[in-house]
């Protein structure tokens, strides 16, 4: 069915139908590797090939989802949060990770901050 005659003749509406946006067809993959590896399914590599996502791919989608969900957790809405502020939670996340993080940690974290600071 047309949505918009306007804006599609029906051979272009299947096709865009059909082919989909390339963008939003990789989303969904990742979206079906992490629900795979999350119900144990397969294994994260086995779920990167059945749905041919590569490991940098699959790395962006979770980074891009977890930047979303920061900023909503964080401020209630898709607004951006400071720099400061990003880089601030970025070091909770990454000193919690670690029970016991070390010198190299620390070190690596102290230098994020310096960044920031600079960015700012």
């Amino acid at each position: 069915m047309l949505l918009d005659r306007n804006k599609y003749t029906e051979s272009g509406y299947i096709g865009e139908e059909l082919i989909g946006d390339a963008a939003h067809e990789l989303e969904q993959r990742c979206m079906a590797v992490q629900q795979s590896v999350k119900d144990n399914d397969f294994s994260y590599e086995s779920a990167l090939e059945a749905y041919q996502v590569t490991d940098a791919q699959y790395k962006s989608f979770i980074g891009e989802t977890l930047n979303r969900n920061i900023f909503i957790s964080f401020s209630g809405t898709t607004a951006p949060v400071t720099k400061s502020d990003y880089f601030e939670i970025y070091e909770t996340m990454i000193l919690s990770f670690y029970s016991h993080p070390s010198t190299k940690v620390i070190n690596k974290v102290k230098k994020l901050l310096k960044e920031a600071k600079e960015i700012a």
